[in-house]
């Protein structure tokens, strides 16, 4: 892992070449197929308590890919809760709005061989963090907020042995729907998710669609046809997005493992959003 990020480091983290129990960046170039266009790992380790044995939690900022100010967002939850939070900033000069919100998957209008998707990076750091931290983790969860929410439920739907727990995808923008006669982006048809196996095994997997009841201005929303079939604004999108998943599985006849979870009058707020998307995925007792 080496460090070659040297600009713009922010004041309250330091660079570090492995994850150590405290605050810290590492720049991240260990995963060769991508190691030309290294990460930075923005990560809280709480001091106390085992960390071999705390919950692994990787957070994907908005647009901005301001991941500091996520960390700083996640901060007192991971202390409280004893989580170990890596938050995960791809360098807009080397990686595109649309290789960061869709992972990398096409170039044009061409799939490209997974091991140059951008979304093959996050397995490759969980075995980094494991490595570090002697972590008995088997499997880590995840948190997006806007930008980052969109990253994290296509991250989902096309990385089917990824090791994730459980996902959350909060207020994002616009969606990936589980639908084979959309044609992608929009939906599954012209990439290797459109088949019902494939389907069935996207509706099995713990995700849930986070989503704030006031998050409805229409600021920076993609305006495209088929974002704007999915409704008006963030909420209404998340919405729509929840309920084509519970009709294409009731209609396909698979077990739909998804939760939608809404937070009253909240907007496109992501410190908010993040509180709680802690309770969601850290609170004792609460199963989904």
């Amino acid at each position: 892992m080496a460090s070659c990020f040297k600009d713009d480091k922010p004041e309250s983290l330091g660079e570090t070449s492995t994850f150590l129990p405290g605050d810290g960046i590492v720049t991240y170039s260990g995963y060769a197929p991508l190691a030309d266009r290294p990460i930075r790992v923005h990560f809280h380790i709480p001091v106390d308590g085992d960390m071999k044995k705390m919950p692994v939690l990787f957070v994907f900022p908005g647009l901005e890919r301001n991941a500091n100010d996520y960390l700083g967002a996640w901060r007192t939850e991971a202390n409280n809760r004893n989580v170990m939070v890596f938050v995960f900033e791809f360098p807009s000069d080397t990686y595109s709005t649309e290789q960061y919100i869709e992972g990398g998957m096409f170039r044009g209008s061409t799939l490209q061989d997974r091991s140059k998707w951008t979304f093959s990076i996050v397995e490759a750091v969980f075995d980094a963090v494991r490595k570090d931290t002697g972590s008995s983790r088997s499997k880590y969860d995840m948190w997006g907020h806007s930008a980052g929410a969109q990253f994290v439920h296509r991250y989902v739907t096309f990385m089917p042995d990824a090791r994730i727990d459980r996902a959350v995808s909060a207020n994002a923008g616009w969606y990936t729907v589980p639908d084979v006669d959309i044609a992608y982006p929009y939906g599954l048809k012209n990439t290797d998710a459109a088949t019902p196996a494939r389907q069935q095994s996207l509706f099995a997997r713990k995700l849930i669609v986070h989503l704030g009841t006031a998050d409805t201005d229409r600021s920076g929303l993609n305006t495209s046809a088929g974002a704007e079939a999915q409704g008006a604004n963030r909420y209404k999108r998340g919405t729509y997005y929840y309920a084509e998943a519970k009709r294409i599985s009731t209609k396909g006849g698979y077990t739909l493992n998804w939760t939608k979870y809404e937070v009253t009058g909240v907007a496109h707020e992501f410190a908010k959003m993040a509180a709680a998307g802690a309770k969601i995925l850290y609170l004792v007792g609460l199963k989904f």
